[in-house]
């Protein structure tokens, strides 16, 4: 059990010169997050400019400058955030200067950095997304899907946005949700709930404030499926697909590529129901820091309306009053089973 009272934060930071410099001691505001919409992860902080080494802080810690914050829980240290200096400046107030200093992990180099590339018909998206990351030097481990793809053209895409295109077409082909996600320097492709500890959280225990909200924004209730049309004709309607049309006809229409059987663009259908078929639902919590959970996790809630597994949308930790706020998405798959038995950590603290 890990007592959330007891874990200990520490910031390091990286000289020029290859110091382990520790600046826990002149660190303010210090917070990490994986925005939904965000590719990489962002660590934020404050440090005061003190004097080390006849230098101020503020000649040591410069842009560029590598951050890493762990946390000592259980007698163990463990890295939970690292980035690249990427903003930096000097804030003088009531005499007393201070830096503020915002970094990045390894996937913002991804999506600053623009390219062509043409993949052929016959592929496998392990293919493209590996050879990608070597032609630009990434260090990574590669978890992900290994599905044949249609040929790809990339025209001044972003490195990020080229795998994320990838991804994106592995999904909506029901092959599973993957994502990256950058850790103590290393690019790892993960399938989304892949993580080995799941953490549980309820509203007696370990939830301090819980927002559930419902809409139809962005509802499909209908996938109208149609084949290619011969020239001044209406395009042949090859299957209609309904969800929860007791919401009204939201409909969809995807065209059946020359290349592609009506079976697999179903299954595209299929899974665009699965994923927008249902009222949209906002959901954000918050608790006590459990500085290990990432986006892309999977939990266990018991609060309300909110029962069964989730996964983690986007998560922002802040080290100085040890609380952590995140939104999450429903689990569909595994909340329609019976689960008797689950790896879950519990975790316990105090507000």
């Amino acid at each position: 059990m890990i007592d959330l009272r007891l874990l200990e934060y520490r910031t390091v930071a990286i000289t020029p010169d290859g110091e382990q410099l520790d600046i826990t001691d002149i660190t303010t505001d210090l917070g990490w997050e994986e925005s939904e919409r965000e590719f990489s992860s962002r660590l934020s902080m404050k440090i005061y400019n003190a004097v080390y080494k006849g230098k101020y802080m503020s000649e040591i810690i410069q842009p560029m400058t590598p951050l890493i914050v762990y946390v000592l829980s259980n007698g163990t240290s463990q890295e939970v955030a690292r980035g690249t200096v990427a903003s930096w400046g000097v804030v003088d107030s009531n005499g007393t200067q201070s830096i503020s200093l915002t970094a990045y992990d390894e996937l913002k180099a991804l999506r600053e950095c623009q390219d062509d590339e043409y993949f052929p018909d016959g592929l496998s998206s392990k293919q493209i997304i590996t050879s990608i990351f070597d032609k630009w030097g990434v260090k990574y481990e590669y978890n992900g899907p290994d599905v044949p793809q249609s040929k790809w053209t990339f025209k001044k895409n972003y490195i990020s946005d080229m795998v994320k295109k990838v991804l994106d077409d592995v999904r909506k082909n029901g092959k599973g949700a993957y994502f990256l996600r950058a850790k103590e320097g290393v690019v790892y492709v993960l399938e989304r709930g892949s993580n080995e500890d799941v953490y549980h959280f309820d509203a007696d225990t370990n939830l301090i404030q819980v927002q559930d909200n419902f809409s139809t924004e962005s509802l499909v209730t209908r996938v109208k499926i149609i084949g290619k049309s011969k020239e001044s004709s209406r395009p042949p309607v090859e299957a209609t697909m309904d969800g929860h049309i007791e919401y009204g006809i939201k409909q969809v229409i995807m065209e059946r590529p020359q290349n592609k059987t009506l079976e697999e663009v179903t299954d595209s259908a299929n899974q665009l129901l699965k994923e927008k078929g249902s009222l949209k639902r906002t959901t954000s919590l918050q608790g006590p820091d459990v500085p290990f959970i990432r986006k892309g996790d999977r939990v266990r809630i018991e609060s309300g309306s909110m029962q069964g597994f989730w996964f983690i949308t986007s998560i922002r930790h802040n080290a100085d009053d040890k609380k952590m706020t995140f939104k999450v998405v429903e689990d569909k798959d595994s909340n329609d089973e019976q689960y008797d038995t689950a790896t879950e950590d519990e975790t316990s603290g105090e507000e």
